[in-house]
């Protein structure tokens, strides 16, 4: 009854601001007999809650004619709760004061009911709101299922305040399960994913109802394009696209790229004005979808367009071009393009010279241990600092150029995303072996020049120096297997190394795996790391500054910041053992021993 008289009220002052602005005819006056606005807001007041309190008493007397009507009470406590609420009232404290002796009586009388339980919880937030409806767990047992759904999806929201994404994910799973349109279904999609259990994810969005607004239609693709496999987003699009539903054009070529459709994709994209108003969001996956479509001159001209606008995004472009390179090569003498060619030449010649970043204080401090008359041993002959600076640079160019020109395109047309890598596992293998094969053939002369005599090492070796490296070996064994056994399965996307081992075993076996992880890569890694860079490194440097240096640029070329020391103890383990042999064999068999745990662990979990 309150809204007409708040109604007239800005009506009110709506329309004075115009009579002030009209000459000709000044604002009334109190004088005409209108009140002045303090007086008309106070008379509303007082009129509003004059029929506030009629209304509250009308039912308190309701209630106590019908003390057996929950519902009735609980209406009375939604009555006082609505106005107890409002910001635009200025008598709510009264209200609130109502509600302060309403909800006590309520739940003294009918707190044990699923909908009263429900109602007080749902006034109560963060670690309250978990106290309470943990409290209420198992009296909910019997409980209809949509309330028990209910009364999960009031903890998950209380454990999302508190922000443990863990117990929220729990609880939004129990509510999914009993009532498929909760409210918390994408937070339980999520949680599944991100614990490894896609499968049971995709199953609970693809039984869900389809969503009754654009905007949760959008959201439902978006969140199965980035938590779930390949064709999930695409199904639910398909899904929301035949119950008649809009979907943003962005959210739709997002999850038919992701499943492979380049094409639909293309013409999803199609819908979005492109231009000065295009967002860099869109420009971007414009340029992905065409690339992916193999269609060189919408590639070309998505380019230029994120050229024009996006100023700060100028080494991801320089890296699409380099993608386009493999589907066009004549992109190369496209004008408008010279300066992502200019970008993508000195990246490989960055790469290339990094190592001198390293090398020529090597050399200073290496000239004056002469000159002091304290000169180091070379561990290998034949190797100097110029065989270090080339094996490490041809190892950087090679292990970035190759698996871009391989995936690059694979990569945009399978979607590029974490949920689409089992897919590409099979090529990430080929492109790995492919990798080592062109290192190999890069280093030959080296390896030439190396002689097999340092591969096998020298003088008598003792026993006691393998200790170490059987416990490093152990310990690599013993926590490989507590992490597949024990840790949480799925949270984060596969190692690269994982994906290529798995890719190996679907292409040829465990055997093929093998040959590729605990044969090829050691070969190639150690003469790299051990046999060139530490071997170049001695010539000027003490072993352990040279041991120390190899070993940290050997741990960073893995690109695994949680097993960084794991990866150092690795690189200084071989070193030593490459100066205690005076050659390579040990340091192999010690890579290939650690490599051998870490594939059967993949391969049989």
């Amino acid at each position: 009854m309150y809204r007409p008289l708040l109604c007239l009220l800005v009506a009110t002052l709506g329309v004075l601001p115009l009579a002030q602005s009209h000459a000709a005819q000044p604002a009334p006056s109190p004088g005409h007999g209108l009140l002045n606005l303090d007086e008309a807001s106070r008379q509303i007041d007082a009129a509003s809650l004059a029929k506030y309190r009629q209304i509250a008493a009308d039912y308190t007397a309701a209630v106590r004619a019908n003390p057996d009507d929950a519902a009735l009470a609980l209406a009375r406590c939604r009555f006082m709760q609505n106005y107890s609420w409002s910001d635009e009232l200025r008598w709510a404290e009264h209200a609130q004061k109502d509600l302060e002796t309403c909800q006590p009586a309520l739940r003294a009388k009918f707190g044990e009911r699923p909908e009263i339980a429900l109602y007080l919880l749902q006034n109560v937030y963060g670690k309250a709101a978990i106290a309470q409806g943990t409290a209420l767990l198992p009296k909910a047992e019997g409980w209809p299922a949509k309330d028990r759904a209910s009364l999960h999806t009031a903890l998950s929201n209380a454990y999302q305040a508190t922000q443990d994404t863990k117990n929220a994910g729990l609880q939004a799973v129990e509510a999914a399960k009993l009532a498929p349109d909760t409210p918390v279904l994408l937070t339980a999609v999520r949680y599944l994913a991100t614990t490894g259990k896609k499968d049971e994810a995709t199953r609970l969005l693809m039984n869900a109802p389809v969503p009754k607004t654009p905007w949760m239609a959008n959201t439902y693709i978006n969140t199965a394009h980035d938590v779930l496999p390949g064709t999930a987003a695409r199904d639910v699009l398909r899904r929301v696209q035949k119950a008649g539903m809009k979907v943003d054009p962005h959210a739709s070529a997002r999850a038919l790229h992701q499943a492979g459709d380049a094409a639909g994709a293309q013409r999803a994209m199609a819908d979005i004005p492109q231009g000065e108003t295009e967002t860099p969001q869109n420009r971007a996956l414009r340029l992905q979808v065409a690339l992916a479509a193999g269609d060189a001159k919408a590639s070309e001209g998505a380019l230029q367009a994120s050229l024009a606008h996006d100023k700060g995004n100028f080494w991801p472009l320089t890296q699409s071009y380099g993608v386009l390179l493999t589907i066009h090569p004549a992109a190369a003498f496209h004008p408008a393009l010279f300066w992502l060619l200019v970008s993508l030449l000195s990246g490989l010649l960055a790469i290339a010279l990094s190592p001198g970043i390293l090398m020529f204080p090597v050399h200073y401090v290496g000239t004056v241990r002469a000159r002091k008359g304290r000169p180091t041993v070379p561990l290998f002959d034949s190797i100097g600092l110029r065989h270090a600076w080339y094996g490490l640079g041809a190892f950087c160019v090679i292990t970035w150029i190759v698996p871009l020109a391989m995936l690059g395109r694979l990569t945009l047309t399978l979607g590029g995303t974490p949920a689409t890598l089992p897919l590409l596992q099979p090529k990430l293998a080929i492109a790995h072996a492919v990798t080592l094969s062109v290192i190999s053939l890069a280093l030959a002369p080296t390896v030439w020049r190396f002689g097999w005599r340092q591969w096998l090492g020298s003088g008598k070796w003792k026993a006691k120096w393998f200790i170490w490296p059987v416990i490093l070996v152990g310990l690599a064994a013993l926590s490989g297997w507590a992490a597949t056994r024990y840790g949480p399965q799925g949270a984060q996307p596969p190692l690269l190394a994982e994906s290529i081992a798995r890719g190996a075993g679907q292409l040829g076996g465990a055997g093929l795996a093998l040959l590729l992880l605990a044969v090829a890569v050691p070969i190639v890694e150690e003469f790299a790391f051990r046999g060139c860079l530490l071997g170049g490194l001695t010539r000027h440097m003490s072993f352990v500054a040279s041991n120390l240096w190899q070993a940290v640029i050997f741990a960073a070329a893995h690109f695994d910041a949680k097993r960084f020391l794991f990866y150092l103890l690795i690189g200084l383990t071989a070193g030593w053992l490459a100066k205690k042999t005076r050659g390579l064999a040990a340091s192999v068999v010690l890579h290939a021993a650690i490599n051998t745990v870490f594939v059967l662990l993949v391969l049989s979990h």
